[in-house]
């Protein structure tokens, strides 16, 4: 399990880390990783910084950890089952002809080459905890389905991925952790059931949110009447459907993307 000050991750899951340019999401996965001394974050019970004992089972790969530009395929293999117990040679091969990368250098590859050789990195190491910062970067359509259905493999190990594509990866996630000033998270069912929208005339829609007493994330007005954005995850869903139905409001579920993006503006 890993705990911070804000979040916790549970084990076996697959958790969506996300929040605006510059929040911190990359710093904090580097702590999480052992590699920023932080006080307030334990990995497995333990102080994860310079710590062999959690950087073993630990695995940090994206785009601001990039490896060694003269290192070649073949030698990233042969670093691999040094540093790792449980290195997957076979699993590394694997990988490497499905997502069609060169016999190159490193420094030799394109920026989506580079983001596939990192992600199959981290599922060949083995590592109980992989920590993946936007690993899809530079990834063509076809190579980043590709990336998706591998990191649905790999569900049951404990995967944190930074994003900023919560519609491509919502159906892999479990959970969602929002930075912030008031950082929230939870299931991703909590995101996509609790946040609702309702549309309908404006003094309607009025009189219903005033009535439910809940929190407007957002409001806009189009030719068809209004639509509000309503704040329900404390809230159960009959009372709303009933006074919805009582005002002629129309109820519907939005996307968890567009769930998140409300809450961080409102953040």
């Amino acid at each position: 399990m890993i705990k911070t000050r804000e979040f916790t991750f549970a084990d076996g899951l697959t958790h969506g880390l996300v929040g605006p340019n510059g929040i911190g999401k990359t710093t904090l996965l580097r702590k999480i990783a052992g590699q920023i001394q932080s006080g307030g974050i334990t990995v497995f019970g333990e102080e994860p910084f310079d710590k062999q004992s959690v950087l073993n089972r630990v695995i940090l790969m994206g785009i601001d950890n990039p490896l060694p530009d003269s290192w070649g395929i073949g030698k990233l293999g042969v670093i691999g089952k040094a540093r790792w117990s449980r290195w997957d040679e076979e699993r590394f091969n694997e990988l490497l002809v499905r997502f069609d990368v060169p016999a190159k250098a490193y420094s030799a590859l394109s920026r989506g080459q580079k983001s596939a050789v990192g992600f199959i990195f981290a599922v060949a190491s083995g590592c109980e905890v992989m920590l993946l910062d936007e690993p899809y970067l530079g990834l063509d359509t076809q190579r980043r389905e590709l990336f998706y259905q591998v990191l649905r493999e790999e569900h049951g190990r404990t995967i944190v991925v930074s994003t900023h594509h919560l519609n491509e990866v919502a159906g892999l996630l479990d959970t969602v952790s929002l930075m912030g000033d008031n950082p929230i998270s939870g299931p991703i069912d909590d995101f996509i059931e609790g946040i609702l929208e309702l549309t309908g005339p404006s003094e309607a829609l009025t009189a219903a949110v005033t009535e439910l007493d809940l929190r407007v994330l957002s409001r806009e007005t189009t030719g068809l009447g209004d639509r509000v954005l309503i704040d329900a995850r404390s809230t159960a869903a009959d009372p709303i459907f009933r006074t919805a139905q009582d005002y002629g409001l129309r109820v519907t579920e939005v996307s968890l993307e567009r769930a998140v993006l409300a809450l961080e503006e409102k953040a």
